[in-house]
C-alpha cells in the first residue's frame, strides 16, 4: 500500500509541475499581448473619454433598407393560339383597361362547325313551331338545344378575337411579337407600375419569425421629405418585399429607403454608443473604469438604433464606460480621464510629434511596422482558436479502479494509460466530448504461474462547459455517461474461458486547456489555421456492474469499476 501511495504522490507532483509551467507560459503570453496592443505612440496612461451609465428609455424597432423599383405586373395570354395584333410597343405608356393585344385562338374550323350546328338547331326549332299538331314538350326541347348551340358558338367567337386589356396603368416591357404562337397563361408582356414601388431587402433568420404578410412599416428615403407608409407583400427564405403606394409619384426608382416597425419600449434600459462595443474570439466586450485602470467586460448586446445599442447583459447602472480613446486601451492599462477637447489635443500632439521625428530615425524603423504587425497577429491568433469547433487529441493519465478485490489481486491497479479524445462545440462555451482509453493489468498465479490478464476499454461521452477564457488558459467542467467493456482471461496450465461484459455509469470532470502560440503549427499547416492545445484534467468515474454470482467473503455481487483519473493531454483545434 505504501508503494502505491508513493506512486500517487509522484504523479501528483508531476501534474503540479506541468500546471505551473502552463501558468507561467500563459502569463508570458498575456504580457506579450499587452505590449503588442499598446502601440509605441500611446502614453503610459491612456487618455480616455468616459460616460456614466444611467437607465433610460429605449425604443426598439425592426429595420430594413433597400432600393425601390416600380412594381412589375405580368400580363398573360388568356387562351392558346396566335397573337393576331399587338397594339402597344416597348416603352409605351398605357392607361388602365387600354387595349394591348388581340388573340386568335386558332379555331376557325371549329367555329364553322358550331355555326352550322346553331343553324341546324334553329331550323329544327322553327319546324316544330310550325307543326299542325304542336307539341309543347318538343318545342321546349328544340329551344333548349338551340340556346346551347348559340352559347357554344358565341364563346368560341369571343376566343377567336380575344382582346387583352391593361390591368394597371404603367410602362410596357417585353412585348411579344405579332404572329407568335403562345400557350394559355404564358407571358404576353409586362407593365411596370410606378404607382406601386417594391423594395426587396435581405432577411435574417432572426427576423423571419416576427414578420407576416401585411405588416405595416414607416419608411424614410434619401432626399425624401417626410415619411411613407409601407406594407409587406412577400416573404421568402432570403428576402422580404415591401410595397409603397406611390400615387403622388414622390418615390423615385432606385432610391434607397429605410423602413422601421415598432417592436417594444424598454424602460430602465442600459444604452451605450455602438462604437464602444468591440469584438474578439470570445464575443462582444467593452472597457470600463475600475481603480483608475481599464477593465474588459464581456456583454450581450440587444437591439440597436441611431448609433446606440441596448445592452441586455453585462453592464450595470453607474458604471463608468470608456467611449473614446479606445485605440490605446487594453485590459488593466492605467488611464487618464479627459474630455473630448483634451483627447483631440492629445491626439494632435502625438501626430505632430511623429511628423517631427528625424528622417534617420524613420529609416531605422522602416521595418518596425511589419515586425509589430506579425507580433500582433501572433497575439491575436491565441484567441482566434475559439472560432474553430473541433478538438482531436491524445491523453496520458493515471487511472484507478475502486474495486477492493481488484486492488488486492492486481498489484499495479494504478496504471499509466493512453487515450484518444474528441470534442465538438455544439453551442457557445459548450462542447460535446468523447474519449476512449485502454487499460490492462496482469498477475501471475502462485502455484501454476498462469498469467491472469484484466483488460478494460473505458468509453465516456458527455459535455464540457467552458465558462471563460483567461488569457491562454480556458478552464472547463463537465459530466456525462460511461460505457466500460471489460475482459479477464487466464493463460497457462489452468486455462479457463475468458469472462467479459459491459458496465455503465457516469462521471464528473474538471480541468483547463492551454493555448500554445499559433506559430507552433505554422510550419506544418501553413495554409490552414490550426491551434495547439495543452490540457490538464481530473475525472471521477462511478461505474458498477452487477455480477451473476456473489464475490468472496460476503462482499456482495457488485463489481466497482469506478475510480479516479488525472492526466495531461495534447490536442489540435480546427
Amino acid at each position: 500500500m505504501e508503494v502505491e501511495v508513493m506512486k500517487f504522490r509522484k504523479a501528483l507532483r508531476f501534474l503540479l509541475v506541468v500546471a505551473v509551467l502552463f501558468m507561467a507560459m500563459s502569463d508570458m503570453a498575456l504580457l506579450a499581448a499587452d505590449d503588442v496592443n499598446t502601440e509605441s505612440n500611446c502614453p503610459k496612461k491612456a487618455p480616455v473619454v468616459v460616460e456614466e451609465l444611467k437607465p433610460s428609455v429605449f425604443m426598439e424597432y425592426q429595420y430594413f433598407s433597400a432600393q425601390g423599383r416600380a412594381e412589375i405586373v405580368a400580363v398573360k395570354s388568356p387562351v392558346s393560339g396566335l397573337v393576331s395584333e399587338i397594339k402597344v410597343s416597348e416603352g409605351s405608356l398605357v392607361d388602365l383597361d387600354q387595349e394591348l393585344a388581340v388573340m386568335n385562338a386558332g379555331a376557325d374550323e371549329e367555329l364553322d362547325k358550331l355555326e352550322a350546328a346553331a343553324a341546324k338547331a334553329k331550323k329544327i326549332l322553327v319546324a316544330r313551331q310550325n307543326w299542325k299538331e304542336k307539341s309543347e314538350a318538343a318545342i321546349r326541347s328544340a329551344e333548349k338545344a338551340y340556346q346551347n348551340a348559340l352559347e357554344l358558338m358565341n364563346e368560341k367567337k369571343s376566343q377567336v378575337n380575344r382582346v387583352v386589356k391593361a390591368p394597371v396603368a404603367g410602362i410596357v416591357h417585353l412585348v411579344m411579337a405579332a404572329g407568335t404562337a403562345i400557350e394559355a397563361d404564358a407571358l404576353l408582356l409586362e407593365i411596370s407600375n410606378p404607382r406601386q414601388m417594391i423594395f426587396q431587402a435581405p432577411l435574417k433568420d432572426a427576423d423571419r419569425a416576427s414578420l407576416k404578410i401585411s405588416d405595416k412599416f414607416i419608411g424614410t428615403g434619401e432626399g425624401f421629405k417626410g415619411e411613407v407608409e409601407a406594407e409587406i407583400v412577400a416573404i421568402s427564405d432570403a428576402l422580404v418585399s415591401i410595397r409603397v403606394n406611390n400615387d403622388s409619384n414622390q418615390v423615385k426608382d432606385g432610391v434607397t429607403f429605410t423602413f422601421k416597425k415598432f417592436i417594444a419600449e424598454h424602460v430602465d434600459a442600459i444604452v451605450i454608443p455602438s462604437a464602444a462595443i468591440q469584438k474578439d474570439s470570445l464575443g462582444d466586450f467593452v472597457y470600463v473604469v475600475e481603480k483608475k485602470k481599464a477593465k474588459k467586460l464581456y456583454v450581450t448586446p440587444g437591439a440597436a438604433a441611431n448609433d446606440k445599442t441596448m445592452i441586455a447583459k453585462g453592464l450595470a447602472t453607474d458604471t463608468m464606460l470608456i467611449v473614446s480613446g479606445l485605440e490605446c486601451v487594453v485590459d488593466g492599462k492605467k488611464i487618464r480621464i479627459v474630455n473630448r477637447e483634451e483627447l483631440a489635443k492629445d491626439k494632435a500632439k502625438v501626430q505632430a510629434k511623429e511628423k517631427d521625428k528625424p528622417a534617420i530615425k524613420k529609416e531605422k524603423k522602416v521595418a518596425e511596422p511589419e515586425v509589430k504587425t506579425k507580433i500582433v497577429e501572433e497575439a491575436e491568433k491565441i484567441g482566434e482558436a475559439n472560432k474553430h469547433r473541433y478538438i482531436v487529441g491524445l491523453t496520458f493519465e493515471r487511472f484507478t479502479i475502486n474495486d477492493k478485490n481488484m486492488r488486492e489481486y492486481y498489484s499495479y491497479w494504478f496504471q499509466h494509460i493512453p487515450g484518444l479524445e474528441f470534442s465538438y462545440q455544439a453551442v457557445d462555451k459548450i462542447d460535446i466530448w468523447a474519449t476512449a482509453k485502454f487499460y490492462t493489468v496482469k498477475q501471475t498465479t502462485l502455484f501454476f504461474e498462469d498469467t491472469v490478464r484484466f483488460t478494460l476499454i473505458p468509453f465516456s461521452i458527455g459535455g464540457r462547459f467552458r465558462p471563460a477564457k483567461l488569457g491562454s488558459l480556458e478552464p472547463f467542467v463537465g459530466a456525462g455517461i460511461n460505457f466500460y467493456y471489460y475482459r479477464e482471461s487466464i493463460k497457462g496450465v489452468a486455462e479457463l474461458d475468458p469472462t467479459s461484459g459491459l458496465a455503465f455509469g457516469f462521471h464528473f470532470q474538471g480541468g483547463t486547456y492551454f493555448y500554445f502560440s499559433p506559430s507552433f503549427l505554422k510550419s506544418i499547416f501553413a495554409k490552414h489555421n490550426r491551434s495547439l492545445l495543452g490540457e490538464i484534467f481530473v475525472k471521477f468515474n462511478i461505474v458498477n456492474k452487477t455480477l451473476a454470482e456473489a464475490l468472496p467473503e460476503d462482499e456482495g455481487n457488485k463489481l466497482d469499476l469506478g475510480g479516479f483519473e488525472m492526466g495531461i493531454g495534447l490536442a489540435v483545434k480546427f
